[in-house]
């Protein structure tokens, strides 16, 4: 199990233009991914990323909470995760602008049942949506080093999902303070 994540960013905008922003598929797309989202409890929508050419995933999501334009929440769920994790987008309004507070709870990835028994030396059996995917060497004498090769010499571990570790490792940060920001100023200079 993941630590849940907790981000908190404040903008000079009034929580409404911020809510538009959160809940507008052009919006999102523009500072998130792209996506099918609609505004709706129980809308099923999907967002699309694509950080290589030829390599793209998808994560499938579920609006589960809606309250304009004080809160949001969906289910999160991509191809290396046992269940779905959930986003949740709180709008507080403060003096000057918006709170804006994500928190990203429940995160698990599927466990590499290599690393549980050092006398495997057999390949991993990838999931299907895996089994054309890079994979890289992961043995004791190269424990801190990739090896990049489609080839399997020895034990192998799948890469870990491109979109799970982008997120985890400083993807919400830039997309809340370099992203999300330019969007706001693009979308208020439109909306005037």
């Amino acid at each position: 199990m993941l630590r849940d994540l907790k981000k908190e960013v404040f903008y000079p905008y009034p929580p409404q233009r911020i809510w538009q922003v959160l809940t507008n598929r052009h919006t999102l797309a523009a500072w998130l991914m792209e996506n099918d989202f609609e505004p709706r409890v129980g809308h099923k929508f999907r967002f699309l990323y694509s950080s290589l050419p030829g390599l793209s995933e998808s994560i499938d999501c579920e609006v589960i909470e809606l309250d304009e334009p004080k809160r949001l929440s969906f289910t999160w769920q991509d191809s290396m995760m046992h269940g779905p994790s959930i986003v949740i987008w709180t709008l507080k309004p403060v003096d000057g602008g918006t709170r804006l507070q994500l928190e990203h709870k429940g995160l698990s990835h599927k466990p590499d049942q290599t690393r549980h028994d050092p006398s495997l030396h057999e390949p991993m059996r990838l999931s299907q949506p895996w089994q054309s995917r890079f994979m890289h060497e992961s043995t004791a004498e190269t424990a801190h080093s990739t090896v990049l090769s489609p080839i399997p010499v020895a034990r192998y571990e799948a890469l870990d999902s491109v979109i799970f570790s982008s997120f985890l490792n400083g993807g919400w940060d830039y997309r809340l303070s370099e992203t999300m920001p330019k969007v706001l100023v693009s979308f208020a200079s439109n909306n005037k």
